[in-house]
């Protein structure tokens, strides 16, 4: 009989465990920690669109106007800018970038102008693609969507699709 007593001694020692007031921490821990970080950081939202693989329904009538496919290159060199005729040249060689980089920074205020003047002669186009080196920063990609995108009040090429590449 010892052997019982000492078992039902030990089963009301130990009872249930109760697990709501481990439960009530855990949750009020998680929502803090989400209230927290939400508040630290701020997002921006810039429309972008994927580039489309295939043409679609070919019931469809097809543009008489050739796009554009208007591009900005990334480089560690500069800014490349293309279109369907190729490359833009640089002022001093073809193989040079066409904005290159001003003491090791981008000029966003020359590819700003060189979109006024693209815009000028391409009034309806509104496509943009941006492509650049695999080691490119973000940073630097929503500076050139930035600087592409509107000059002031005028709206340059809104519609901007990002695309993976070596330039």
């Amino acid at each position: 009989m010892a052997g019982k007593r000492s078992k039902r001694h030990v089963e009301e020692a130990i009872g249930e465990l109760n697990l709501v007031p481990y439960m009530d921490i855990v949750v009020n821990l998680i929502l803090f920690l989400i209230l927290t970080t939400t508040g630290l950081t701020a997002f921006g939202v810039i429309n972008v669109s994927a580039p489309q693989i295939g043409s679609g329904d070919s019931s469809q009538e097809q543009p008489t106007d050739q796009p554009l496919n208007l591009t900005v290159g990334i480089s560690s060199r500069g800014l490349y800018i293309s279109g369907t005729g190729g490359n833009l040249p640089a002022p001093g060689a073809a193989d040079q970038p066409t904005i290159p980089k001003v003491n090791d920074d981008y000029d966003y205020a020359a590819l700003t102008k060189k979109m006024v003047e693209i815009k000028t002669i391409f009034p309806r186009e509104t496509k943009l693609i941006i492509t650049g080196d695999p080691g490119t920063i973000y940073d630097v990609i929503v500076h050139v969507m930035d600087a592409t995108r509107n000059d002031g009040p005028n709206q340059l090429f809104p519609d901007v699709l990002l695309s993976p590449g070596v330039v």
